[in-house]
């Protein structure tokens, strides 16, 4: 007989209790020797012994690993066994393998793939930062100069010449036509300024051909090169001081005493430019008789001379034509010789030292 397939292996059976065992390895008899009154012979009667069914030696119970999740087991047996059991969910989290080394790389890496861009805006913030006060301080400082030179110029801080920011040198006046002259004789001190400048180009222009003389044709040119040098050198910034920026005052102060000397020096500047374009020989100046003498050593040299004698001539008859200008206005604004003397007596009396020098000459 098969052993029942769906039976618990750990069930305790009956029928092999030792006593039961014992019991059944005899036959029995019930009722022997009893005489029968009917006189039948009576057959000995059997007790049933139940069979015997032999049990495998029990195996040693393994229990398994817990990894955190059971299997469901079958269900519709009933009973105490193993159909009884139901599946169920470990409700712990699985566990971290690992050091704290490897979690905490793995914290750093979610926390750069969650916010990438987290430090370059928080970098980007100082900056801004940064430059917003380094643009404050710069302010800073420019107003505090622009104070300073306030006090001790007052708001006309020198802004003339323009000499850039890393040249050792510093503007020396203060030249603003449109805020210094009225808008009627602004025209004027335009013209006279753009005639400095021409001259300006002039003495350059002349010392360039002087230079190429001397290159050319030695010592002979030495005498010319050399006045050429000190008339750029020096009458450059006497010409802006003596008559253009005597102009410049005279009309932003309507000044007739200045006006006075304007008309002075501004004639002292046409004879100078004739002198130029005539060009004596060993004068400092190529002008005509300069580059025609000098066209028979070299033309090309001659032909800049030529063209140095043009400008002259140009900057002669401008200058005359400026005076004529300047000396309608001088008038149509109602200066005179007057007007002159008496604002030459007060700034002499103003003046102390002119003061005692009259005291002591009387």
């Amino acid at each position: 007989m098969d052993e029942n397939p769906f039976a618990d292996p750990n069930q305790v059976n009956p029928f092999m209790d030792p006593s039961v065992m014992q019991v059944s390895s005899q036959s029995t008899t019930v009722g022997a020797g009893l005489d029968d009154p009917f006189g039948a012979p009576a057959e000995p009667a059997t007790v049933p012994v139940a069979p015997v069914i032999s049990q495998p030696a029990p195996q040693p119970t393994v229990q398994p690993v817990s990894t955190g999740y059971s299997a469901p087991a079958p269900t519709g047996y009933g009973g105490g066994g193993y159909g009884s059991q139901t599946a169920s969910f470990n409700s712990q989290p699985p566990k971290q393998y690992g050091n704290e080394e490897t979690m905490h790389k793995q914290e750093e890496i979610n926390t750069e793939v969650l916010q990438p861009n987290a430090e370059k805006l928080v970098e980007d913030e100082f900056r801004k930062r940064e430059e917003d006060l380094e643009r404050r301080e710069r302010q800073l400082r420019e107003e505090q100069k622009r104070l300073e030179d306030a006090r001790v110029y007052g708001d006309r801080v020198p802004n003339f010449p323009p000499i850039p920011a890393f040249f050792p040198c510093t503007p020396c006046v203060y030249h603003n036509i449109d805020f210094d002259i009225a808008p009627e004789h602004q025209l004027s001190v335009r013209r006279v300024f753009y005639h400095w400048q021409f001259t300006v180009f002039c003495y350059l222009f002349n010392f360039i051909v002087c230079l190429g003389m001397i290159c050319a044709l030695g010592t002979k040119a030495g005498s010319a090169f050399g006045l050429s040098l000190l008339y750029a050198g020096l009458f450059i910034p006497l010409s802006f001081l003596t008559w253009y920026r005597m102009l410049y005052n005279a009309v932003r102060l309507d000044s007739s005493m200045r006006y006075m000397l304007f008309f002075f020096m501004y004639g002292l500047q046409i004879f100078v430019s004739g002198i130029a374009a005539l060009g004596f020989n060993s004068g400092g100046f190529a002008g005509w008789i300069t580059a025609f003498k000098t066209m028979e050593d070299n033309k090309a040299l001659g032909v800049l001379g030529i063209i140095v004698s043009l400008a002259w001539c140009a900057n002669c008859l401008i200058a005359v034509y400026l005076i004529m200008q300047i000396h309608k206005t001088y008038r149509s604004t109602g200066q005179s010789m007057e007007k002159a003397s008496g604002e030459f007596a007060a700034s002499a009396g103003s003046n102390r030292n002119v003061a005692q020098a009259v005291l002591r000459s009387l």
